[in-house]
């Protein structure tokens, strides 16, 4: 008796287990192809990959104390899981951190920064 109701214990629970659905929980990660940048006549091209399990949604790029994005990336980044991207920063007359937000699907945000030297 004790072993039935064991055995019905275990498999209620393992199909619980396996019917629920896992949803992608992780953040979007940011790599770099270069630790830093070193502009050249006042530009630099950021390059690097961005990976995530929830497709993304949009890159938006800031240089550090504006309000307003430099880029905003919601076409070429969107729906996409692994983003190898390119993004042509100009106007850099003194070492800047450039601020990079990655969103997903799910309105995940991940933010990171990226310092150009000149």
């Amino acid at each position: 008796m004790i072993k039935k109701q064991i055995l019905a214990f275990l498999f209620i629970a393992l199909s619980i287990v396996s019917c629920s659905k896992d949803e992608p929980t992780s953040t979007p990660a940011i790599a770099f192809t270069q630790a830093e940048g070193k502009a050249v006549n006042g530009e630099y091209t950021i390059t690097g990959t961005i990976t995530s399990s929830v497709a993304l949604l949009k890159v938006i790029l800031t240089k550090e104390g504006s309000a307003t994005p430099f880029i905003v990336d919601d076409t070429t980044a969107k729906n996409k899981n692994n983003y190898p991207y390119s993004y042509l920063i100009t106007g850099i007359t003194k070492d800047t951190y450039i601020m990079i937000d990655v969103y997903d699907q799910n309105n995940t945000k991940t933010s990171t920064r990226f310092l150009i030297r000149v």
